[in-house]
């Protein structure tokens, strides 16, 4: 059944699979959606930091 969706496969150590391991458990979650739903709040977080330093830049301008 083909999906819309693009697939990545990564390699994690120990830890981290196991850290994902006990979100997925909290969360009543697979490990895969776990990995998505972080991966999409870095990349949210990520673009917070980018319009953070754009509105600081514009606000430096505006008190000279």
């Amino acid at each position: 059944m083909p999906t819309a969706k693009k697939r990545i496969n990564m390699s994690v150590d120990d830890r981290t699979y196991e850290a994902l391991e006990r979100l997925s458990a909290e969360r009543d979650q697979s490990v895969a959606g776990v990995g998505l739903s972080l991966i999409e709040e870095a990349l949210e977080y990520q673009e917070d930091i980018f319009f953070s330093r754009i509105a600081d830049q514009r606000l430096a301008k505006k008190q000279k």
